[in-house]
């Protein structure tokens, strides 16, 4: 592991963690070159596919920085970011990726000493890891992808703030542990669903087969395919 020197892309702000970055690059300061930065203009910008791909293309790590929280340009950008980012760290904990292979951070404009701790700190964690396999996770890139992508995920994550501040259609404010806990629960399902679509689409077509391909329970696969079918 000591000669590996990790591939990660960065999504940065372009009106914080970028300028923090350029800050950094004016004043001298020294931090890991295996750092790819992206601009994007808000870290709420930042669609899980985004990362999803990075992972697929080869990259080891992705780290993505915003404003600190109350300071955002476009108000609520980067509380968005960090529900959809904490939500596909959670994604890649279970597909066997690993969450700490996907790092946040809050940086601002005038943090350049930030910027280059952060930087290290996600350098030596995906360096410890060691290199990624796109190959060896095809399987679970394919449903992930499929689960970030789907609409009743992206409509959930996107609802979270209205729905814990304001209420639902009906008027009732869900607190966010508890709509968090749906959320995920909701996450896993969608996720095992796409791992038994992915395996039937390889030719694994009875329940023992599958339990054997994805080591879901035979119980569990049996009713998330009842799911499937009803959704044809």
């Amino acid at each position: 592991m000591g000669d590996f020197e990790p591939k990660i892309v960065a999504f940065l702000c372009n009106w914080c963690a970028y300028a923090g970055a350029d800050l950094a690059g004016v004043s001298r300061l020294q931090y890991p070159p295996s750092i790819r930065t992206v601009r994007v203009m808000c870290s709420g910008r930042v669609d899980p596919l985004f990362v999803l791909e990075a992972f697929k293309d080869g990259c080891d790590g992705v780290l993505v920085a915003g404003w600190h929280f109350g300071d955002c340009h476009y108000l609520e950008g980067n509380v968005q970011a960090e529900k959809k980012i904490r939500l596909t760290q959670k994604l890649f904990e279970i597909a066997g990726i690993g969450k700490d292979r996907l790092h946040l951070a809050w940086v601002s404009s005038a943090e350049a000493q930030r910027f280059v701790e952060v930087a290290t700190t996600v350098n030596e964690s995906v360096k410890a890891q060691g290199k990624f396999d796109p190959k060896a996770f095809s399987f679970e890139l394919a449903a992930a992808r499929m689960t970030l992508a789907g609409e009743t995920l992206r409509w959930m994550v996107g609802k979270e703030v209205k729905i814990t501040t304001d209420g639902d259609v009906y008027g009732r404010k869900w607190d966010t542990e508890s709509f968090e806990t749906i959320l995920n629960a909701v996450l896993e399902r969608e996720y095992q669903k796409n791992l038994i679509y992915q395996a039937v689409k390889e030719g694994y077509t009875s329940v023992r087969d599958i339990n054997k391909k994805i080591g879901l329970d035979l119980k569990r696969i049996s009713y998330l395919l009842a799911d499937l079918e009803k959704t044809n």
